[in-house]
């Protein structure tokens, strides 16, 4: 699994795009298993996504919310065209602008 770090406002909608390498030639992503954040807050000011979609070997969500000052493992389970489930993940920090 490979991590990337982004950094967003608590107010500002991040869009949030992965590319995913690794994968075999003419393999693309088939279907999305769902995303999954940690830690997990059922405050009003949690992290919160929005799934935007696949496309060939990039998946997209797009990121609302969040604490100031807190860091989030925000991970992405898809199936590809040749029927492996594979994850990719990032680190999301919400810092005041």
């Amino acid at each position: 699994m490979t991590t990337e770090y982004l950094i967003k406002a608590p107010a500002e909608d991040r869009r949030c795009v992965l590319a995913w390498l690794g994968l075999k030639p003419g393999e693309r992503l088939a279907e999305s298993l769902g995303w999954t954040v940690t830690p997990q807050e059922a405050a009003a000011d949690a992290l919160r996504l929005a799934e935007g979609g696949l496309g060939g070997a990039r998946s997209e969500a797009v990121a609302t919310g969040g604490r100031p000052g807190h860091v989030y493992h925000v991970s992405h389970r898809v199936r590809t065209s040749e029927g492996r489930a594979v994850s990719r993940a990032f680190l999301l920090r919400v810092v005041e602008r």
